[in-house]
């Protein structure tokens, strides 16, 4: 694979083109983003409890299963 060396002066018209676009940009509102942030927040945290309760369920229901099961298997060892 063939790779090429970019020119400093192609590197120097990279940057300003970057540099021009950072400094036209709109600011950003602070209520819109502290409400963005506030739902993007509550989503995940939202997310994070209905797997714990998933969990929670998912292992509450193998439990009758394990328990005689793991019983014999304790009891074939002793």
């Amino acid at each position: 694979m063939k790779q090429t060396v970019r020119a400093a002066s192609d590197a120097d018209g990279l940057v300003n083109e970057m540099r021009l676009l950072v400094q036209t940009g709109q600011p950003v509102s602070e209520v819109g983003d502290r409400e963005r942030l506030e739902r993007i927040v509550s989503t995940r945290v939202a997310t994070l409890l209905m797997l714990l309760l998933l969990m929670i369920i998912f292992v509450t229901s193998a439990v009758p299963d394990v328990g005689p099961s793991l019983a014999k298997v304790i009891q074939a060892h002793l």
